[in-house]
């Protein structure tokens, strides 16, 4: 992670070039609360929640954090605690961020202007902060200040920055798009895919049942990519904890990472992108079946 220095840039929303960042200084407090008390890890510790991969897990939590779970559920098929996931939430847009990611970590020059910033955060106030209200977060403290990210659109992808952190949200529900492309803005931006069986049936960690393999042929990446974009959403359904999955993981030509899985049997990639069975026969041709 950089330390980051400068001045806070305007705030802007919304689709465009990013200007250049700057992003000195502390976090402006939102709401009278103090945003360098905790790192987001310890908001989850101070709640019982221990961080995990992928996640956070326990066994029981407050009941705004169980109301996260069920929201989430339609993603990992049970409404409990294990599927509390690190989210803020933006413009009616959901993003989450993963615990462990293998891509690049973002730098300084990956921000573009300021784009808004957390008004409460379920870390700190489990009563006040419901889930669905807009610029809410899971564990990122009331302050923390959100940018762009230098060449993607902000309904895709936000950066928060803590102290002298920078963390990837991406978006995983948007009730706006219509196709993939408007959920995830990756056309023309993927350089290569792994896939493996299986994939994490909880937040708190993978399920895989087969090693990860690379989809080599660039026509085979470029088809995957496309019928992502091109491919319905709907709203994201509820899937069985033993369905079918694959764990799909793009590689950004900046070195950044999308993971998502994708459940054969409905055909639904997380975010509710709903792919045609081309897709899978694809994935399927590299897994060996």
């Amino acid at each position: 992670m950089q330390t980051l220095e400068g001045d806070a840039a305007p705030c802007c929303r919304g689709r465009g070039e990013p200007g250049e960042p700057a992003v000195q200084g502390p976090p402006r407090a939102v709401r009278g609360r103090d945003p360098g008390r905790k790192d987001p890890e310890s908001h989850a510790r101070a709640l019982g929640v221990r961080a995990g991969r992928r996640g956070f897990s326990r066994s029981a939590v407050p009941a705004s954090l169980v109301a996260v779970a069920a929201a989430l559920a339609a993603f990992w098929g049970r409404a409990d605690a294990s599927s509390v996931l690190d989210f803020v939430t933006f413009d009616g847009i959901d993003y989450i961020r993963w615990m462990e990611d293998p891509g690049r970590p973002l730098a300084r020059g990956n921000l573009g202007p300021e784009f808004a910033a957390v008004a409460c955060s379920l870390g700190e106030d489990v009563r006040g902060c419901p889930y669905g209200l807009d610029a809410a977060a899971a564990f990122m403290p009331a302050g923390t200040r959100m940018f762009a990210v230098r060449g993607y659109a902000t309904e895709f992808r936000l950066a928060a920055v803590w102290r002298d952190r920078i963390f990837l949200y991406q978006a995983w529900r948007n009730p706006r798009a219509r196709v993939g492309a408007d959920l995830y803005d990756i056309v023309g931006k993927v350089r290569a895919v792994d896939v493996q069986r299986g994939g994490p049936s909880r937040a708190t960690g993978p399920s895989a049942t087969g090693p990860s393999i690379s989809v080599t042929a660039p026509g085979d990446v470029a088809a995957l990519v496309d019928l992502i974009a091109r491919s319905p959403v709907r709203k994201p359904q509820a899937h069985a904890a033993g369905e079918s999955r694959y764990w799909v993981r793009l590689w950004m030509a900046d070195g950044t990472v999308l993971e998502r899985p994708y459940f054969a049997e409905t055909g639904e990639l997380m975010g509710g992108v709903v792919l045609p069975i081309e897709f899978a026969r694809i994935l399927e041709r590299y897994l060996g079946d």
